[in-house]
């Protein structure tokens, strides 16, 4: 049954009274009176206990409320209805008045998640600070803060402060050694605790060299947060590199957590990071433990980004060495993934590729290392390090610069495997060897040259001598008038022999002992008529058509004339004599553009080709190497020392030749010639060959 308590504290006395009327009839009335007036005293002194004991209790819990941080008035007075009007009153303004807070505390809940979302997403110092005042003042209503950074290379604090008067907004920087630390700052330090002072005139405020923090400051509280990283480390004391460990008397020697000696400010396994402090200077109301649950939640958001800040400095600075010492490495780097695109190019392979970094990227390997001696389009012998999954070491190959020359390289490739152990690519190291190449090439040449001058040293002079006195002879016999037409024909044959010995001799001279370089500046197209003309007979006689072109931007060359128009002469020569009679023979002159690989590139020094092509037989595959040696020839009648001379003379001016034929489809020989003088080996004269 619901009935309310007042009724059924009336139902109680009616029945009390019913009883004693009962009673009246075989009693004294006056007895039951006095019995209904005690009955009805009684209950009226256990209704006013029970009501006070409510209000009591009623009373104590608007107290509990109170030390909270409620505003709740002063313990009601009065009668029972006042007290419960002004109880009620009390109880009303306290819900407005927490509501009030609670909308307060939302929106600095949302202020703390932009704050958050800012301070986390950050990696500039000062904009982190610039957050952090931007909150604590604007909104929650700090008008004195502090933000304390250790800065363990120096050794020191350095406190970042902001004070917003009623008039304006300072902010400055103090530095902080380790023996201004004092009071609830040195335990927030030494420790990694907050506290909360709520008697700054009991307890002061550390101070920077005597400078107080706040100057001029109306604090009556203030509060001290530590800054810690996210994974707390073990104390110093316990770690093994400590550097206060071999100073302690025991092992378990009482050592503070944190900063138990101002060495311990350089320590790396140090979680300590700093402190934000705050004040109700200008504020008006005091700080509260809301204040300090509040400024440690900003705390923690900050400290998460300045360890994140600190970790990415770390790995920028791992970044930048490991991108210096890379950079900064002689031998060229290609880095490249696991589909063979270029990731990665250091300063040494983007000089010697001609491509910058945002340009490299973009190619894949194959269009940049290639293996083979035609520069062709076929797979990069660099890929296969992914088919056998091991390093390649020590392979020479060619890398393909972005104007189309090819320099040789000898590289090493190894494989790069991620943390599951599977290849994503490949790290290419390389050097150029173009200077080894071009040294090899003129070893070569003076290892011939030493041979061939042995060789002609041994035996030139001893043929000649013989050759000379044959050569006398047969002549005086054919000054006689009593030969037959037979002998005659005989002794003509002889002659011509001796001749051809004599050539022989005179031709190794040249090549083993060659004359120093008399270099003029001359057209390329001069050179290729004056060596035409020269041979205008034998072209005539075998009706060989012979057609000429010179590139537009071919620019003059600085050459020795007679020795590379003997060159062309050569070429021209034994052109015409491998076609048959009505054959064509096409010569051009070029730039040369990087489209022979074996062409050893040299820095800042551009080639001109000159291509001399026939229609002629061509030449066998293993005969191709051979022509360049002395001695060697196919044509009947032939010394083998016409392509050796002109190869030395090529040679001679730092150049190279070179052929190209397919059997029955014809020749092309190509001529290289540097456009300035050479650089090195023999002596060069400047003038005119005519002064020989």
């Amino acid at each position: 049954m619901n009935t309310p308590k007042r009724y059924r504290d009336l139902l109680a006395i009616s029945a009390a009274y019913i009883v004693l009327l009962a009673l009246a009839t075989v009693v004294p009335w006056w007895l039951c009176a006095a019995a209904g007036l005690c009955v009805t005293g009684l209950a009226i002194a256990r209704r006013r206990r029970s009501h006070a004991r409510k209000i009591d209790a009623i009373q104590q819990r608007l107290a509990n409320l109170r030390s909270e941080g409620l505003l709740i008035e002063e313990k009601a007075r009065g009668s029972e209805e006042d007290v419960m009007h002004r109880m009620i009153m009390a109880l009303l303004g306290d819900l407005e008045r927490t509501l009030f807070k609670l909308v307060e505390k939302n929106i600095q809940l949302l202020s703390i998640k932009e704050i958050g979302r800012t301070i986390i997403s950050s990696l500039d110092e000062q904009r982190l600070m610039d957050s952090v005042f931007e909150y604590l003042s604007r909104g929650v209503g700090y008008k004195e803060t502090a933000f304390v950074i250790l800065r363990k290379k120096k050794r020191a604090f350095q406190a970042i402060i902001t004070i917003e008067q009623p008039s304006r907004v300072v902010r400055r920087s103090l530095s902080l050694n380790y023996a201004d630390l004092t009071g609830a700052e040195s335990q927030t330090c030494l420790i990694g605790k907050s506290f909360l002072i709520k008697d700054a005139a009991m307890h002061p405020l550390f101070t920077a060299g005597g400078e107080p923090l706040f100057p001029g400051s109306t604090m009556t509280s203030y509060l001290c947060v530590p800054l810690l990283k996210s994974v707390e480390t073990a104390a110093c004391s316990e770690n093994e590199d400590c550097a206060l460990r071999p100073n302690s008397a025991a092992k378990d020697a009482h050592v503070p957590p944190y900063l138990a000696s101002e060495i311990c400010l350089g320590c790396a396994h140090m979680p300590l990071l700093g402190a934000l402090v705050v004040t109700d200077g200008y504020r008006g109301t005091p700080l509260t433990n809301v204040d300090q649950v509040t400024l440690e939640t900003v705390a923690s958001l900050v400290s998460s980004n300045m360890e994140n800040w600190y970790l990415y400095q770390e790995l920028r600075q791992e970044e930048l060495f490991r991108e210096r010492v890379i950079e900064g490495m002689l031998n060229g780097v290609f880095v490249i993934d696991r589909a063979g695109n270029v990731t990665l190019a250091n300063r040494t392979a983007r000089d010697m590729s001609q491509y910058k970094q945002r340009h490299v990227r973009s190619l894949g390997i194959g269009e940049l290392v290639v293996g083979e001696s035609d520069g062709g389009d076929g797979a990069s012998p660099v890929l296969r390090v992914f088919e056998r999954a091991a390093p390649l070491t020590y392979r020479e190959a060619y890398l393909r610069r972005r104007d189309g020359m090819h320099v040789p390289i000898r590289m090493n490739v190894a494989p790069m495997t991620g943390e599951d152990g599977e290849v994503q690519g490949a790290i290419i190291e390389f050097i150029d060897l173009s200077e080894m190449k071009r040294m090899e090439e003129e070893i070569r040449y003076l290892d011939r040259l030493a041979v061939l001058g042995r060789f002609t040293s041994a035996v030139a002079h001893e043929i000649r001598n013989p050759l000379t006195g044959i050569a006398a002879g047969i002549q005086y016999l054919n000054r006689s008038q009593t030969l037959s037409d037979d002998q005659r024909e005989n002794i003509s044959f002889i002659l011509n022999e001796v001749d051809r010995l004599n050539r022989i001799v005179t031709d190794l001279f040249k090549v083993a002992k060659p004359r120093d370089l008399l270099c003029r500046t001359m057209a390329v197209g001069d050179l290729v008529e004056r060596s035409r003309r020269s041979l205008g007979d034998l072209f005539a006689v075998k009706r060989v058509a012979i057609t000429v072109s010179v590139d537009d931007g071919v620019p003059p060359i600085e050459i020795d004339p007679d020795q590379i128009v003997q060159v062309l002469i050569n070429l021209l020569k034994n052109a015409a004599e491998a076609v048959s009679d009505g054959g064509t023979i096409d010569v051009r002159a070029r730039l040369y553009r990087g489209d022979d690989p074996e062409v050893v590139w040299e820095h800042d020094r551009e080639l001109v080709c000159v291509e001399i092509s026939d229609n002629g037989p061509g030449i066998d595959r293993e005969d191709r190497e051979k022509i360049w040696e002395p001695f060697f020839s196919r044509k009947k009648g032939g010394t083998g020392l016409g392509l050796f001379v002109s190869q030395s003379i090529v040679q001679h001016h730092q150049g190279r030749i070179s052929v190209a034929s397919t059997p029955g489809a014809g020749a092309t020989f190509k001529v290289y010639l540097p456009i300035t003088r050479p650089r090195k080996g023999g002596q060069v004269e400047a003038g005119h060959s005519a002064r020989r």
